[in-house]
């Protein structure tokens, strides 16, 4: 049995963008180095801070300055969780309700580091017999490893970094309004604050500009709405596109495939 992960470890964001994922990813901190922006507030990263997101959670690393920021990146599919669970370890369930924030002992966390160090390395040209099946059982045991820490462990409390009221406001006027014209001009006059300055501040929070945030929850509502099988021109009205050509070059461009390429690998699951 295939089983679908990727692990990734990097010192700088590999996507600049703020950015969600068809798949679940889980991220661990090997520094203290660095800021996470998901949910809508920013998080200090520390050395062994685990998050934990669902599919389709916007986020973004970000680090100002030339500071490197070292972490693993582990994404796995609904459809592996789907594959492992049995009728008495349920983890797609366990997953859907699991807390956004980890801290785990010391020695549960060396475990887990060495398991993805050896995971991470590729496979030689010449693999042993049942190498590939090998490290696909320790990919398993490593999301039990996981797994056991949700079911035992209630959500913790992450360094939360503190932000202007207003960044939050921006945010969820965004949420509400996404499916009107949002521009920084409209914006500044929504919030009385100049547009060099609603700038400054939104990217200090977050990382990134406010016209990209703005495209990407659109994008993001734009993925449910297929989900649910609304029609490609009715969705690129409904996110607040007016140009159907331009929808579809954004929407391509953030999620590597077409709308209507993605609403029918949705209907094939």
């Amino acid at each position: 049995m295939d089983i679908e992960y990727e692990i990734m470890r990097y010192a700088q964001d590999k996507n600049p963008n703020p950015h969600f994922h068809e798949c679940y990813e889980m991220l661990i901190s090997l520094n203290n180095e660095g800021k996470f922006f998901v949910r809508e507030r920013g998080y200090q990263l520390r050395f062994g801070t685990i998050f934990v997101l669902a599919p389709f959670e916007i986020h973004h690393c970000f680090c100002h300055g030339c500071q490197d920021y070292d972490r693993y990146s582990i994404h796995f599919s609904q459809e592996t969780l789907k594959k492992m669970t049995t009728k008495s370890t349920d983890l797609i369930s366990l997953f859907e309700s699991a807390p956004l924030y980890l801290q785990i002992q010391d020695d549960v966390l060396a475990k887990m580091l060495g398991t993805l160090a050896y995971l991470s390395k590729p496979l030689s040209e010449n693999p042993e017999y049942g190498e590939d099946i090998e490290r696909n059982i320790r990919f398993e045991s490593f999301l039990i490893m996981l797994a056991r820490i949700i079911n035992t462990q209630g959500p913790g409390t992450p360094p939360v970094v503190k932000c202007e009221t207003r960044v939050n406001e921006i945010i969820h006027y965004v949420h509400k309004h996404y499916s009107s014209d949002i521009s920084l001009e409209s914006l500044s006059k929504e919030f009385f604050v100049s547009k060099s300055r609603l700038s400054q501040l939104f990217k200090e929070a977050t990382g990134f500009s406010i016209g990209n945030y703005i495209i990407t929850y659109r994008v993001k509502r734009a993925c449910t709405f297929l989900q649910e099988g609304m029609q490609v021109q009715d969705v690129s009205a409904a996110v607040g596109f007016h140009n159907m050509t331009h929808f579809i070059r954004t929407f391509k461009k953030r999620m590597d495939c077409s709308p209507g390429e993605f609403a029918k690998k949705g209907r094939a699951l």
